[in-house]
């Protein structure tokens, strides 16, 4: 069985977080469907869905670890290629569901697993480093976001503020669930 999402994988990044929390939530689906009497294409259903979301987070992660500056960027971006890739392969050359069912397997348990408790705490290993040797480099800037919550400010560092002005997706409230909008840095 999948082990449930719990602060063990936080790379201590709400968003990132978040996009990890939702691809567990995948992967506990995925491990139910190739638990139970399904057909092909709701397995591959599922799978498409993985596979999707993925690459908006490895996407999301890659522009984080930018703006971070960390120094292993192009080799976590290789990893996330060869995810990508062994993926596309793997749906493309399924012939029956019951194999289908094999990889998605391993799939949500191995890669899931392997990759946020291995691969991606490296980043917060290496953020909370570089934070510890430079305690004001991120304390410098902050910038002020804003939602549709009465009186709310999101306060955000400078590294998550580049995360989410590039974000490939709109960074949304936990409470209100709108997107939050730049107001104002401050210094």
């Amino acid at each position: 069985m999948l082990p449930l999402w719990n602060d063990e994988f936080s790379v201590r990044h709400e968003i990132i977080d978040q996009q990890h929390q939702r691809l567990f939530e995948l992967a506990h689906k995925a491990y139910k469907i190739a638990n139970s009497h399904t057909t092909r294409n709701e397995v591959k259903g599922i799978i498409t869905e993985f596979f999707d979301y993925m690459k908006t987070h490895f996407k999301d992660e890659e522009q984080y670890m930018q703006a971070i500056g960390y120094p292993k960027l192009e080799e976590h971006k290789r990893i996330h290629r060869a995810l990508i890739a062994d993926m596309a392969s793997m749906v493309k050359n399924i012939h029956s569901a019951n194999e289908l069912k094999d990889k998605i397997m391993i799939l949500a348990k191995d890669w899931l697993l392997v990759h946020i408790l291995q691969e991606d705490m490296q980043i917060e290993k290496y953020r909370k480093e570089s934070q510890a040797k430079n305690p004001t480099k991120e304390a410098t800037k902050t910038f002020i976001y804003t939602c549709e919550c009465p009186g709310k400010e999101h306060k955000l560092t400078e590294s998550m503020h580049i995360f989410v002005k590039n974000s490939t997706q709109s960074i949304r409230c936990k409470e209100c669930q709108q997107a939050i909008v730049f107001k104002e840095m401050l210094e």
